[in-house]
């Protein structure tokens, strides 16, 4: 009698927990781009699953998409060297996993904060050195240092932009090969035309 009442029992709590094993999780995931730039979103099981898919389409097909980027370069891009350490293979990271959604949309807006306001902190200290007038009070080492940052910038700019290029022939041909539109994230460079445009009309 003792054995029934058990198996009922365990049979009850079994029906009971069915609902929560079958529950949707929600996982907080960050992404990067071909540049290494970072996004994060939401998933369920199955989207997760499915990027995962993905990414490991992608990495099979990288080192041929890469060599033929690089052949391509060589021959419109010649003149300047191809910025092989700016480029590298997406990337997915499980932030946190919850069966509770507004749980998960409250992580996701932490994270993206947190990401925004250390770009934005970062771009603002760059733009204040760049910005930096000759100071006649500064001592000459101290001065030196200040122009040798501008120098810096200007030139990690400089290949930020080329790797932007070389990104897009990249994807494209990654994208080509996998048969899935590969994401990029953050705002492209503006072209030098409508930057000048954009100066006149203010």
């Amino acid at each position: 009698m003792n054995l029934q009442r058990t198996c009922t029992l365990a049979a009850l709590l079994l029906l009971s927990a069915t609902p929560l094993l079958r529950a949707d999780l929600f996982s907080v995931v960050e992404t990067t781009d071909l540049r290494g730039k970072v996004s994060f979103q939401i998933c369920t099981e199955s989207e997760k699953l499915k990027i995962e898919s993905d990414l490991s389409a992608e990495s099979r097909a990288y080192p041929k998409a890469l060599e033929e980027t690089k052949k391509e370069w060589l021959q419109n891009h010649a003149e300047s060297p191809f910025p092989n350490g700016r480029l590298k293979q997406r990337t997915m990271r499980v932030v946190t996993t919850t069966i509770n959604r507004d749980e998960a949309d409250k992580l996701l807006a932490q994270n993206k904060g947190r990401e925004e306001r250390a770009l934005a902190s970062e771009k603002e200290e760059k733009d204040r050195i760049l910005n930096e007038k000759p100071n006649r009070s500064k001592r000459g080492n101290n001065q030196a240092a200040v122009e040798q940052q501008k120098r810096e910038i200007k030139e990690n700019r400089e290949r930020d932009a080329l790797a932007d290029k070389a990104e897009t022939i990249l994807r494209q041909k990654l994208s080509a090969a996998v048969s899935h539109d590969i994401p990029s994230y953050g705002q492209p460079p503006e072209e030098p035309k409508k930057a000048a445009a954009k100066k006149k009309k203010k």
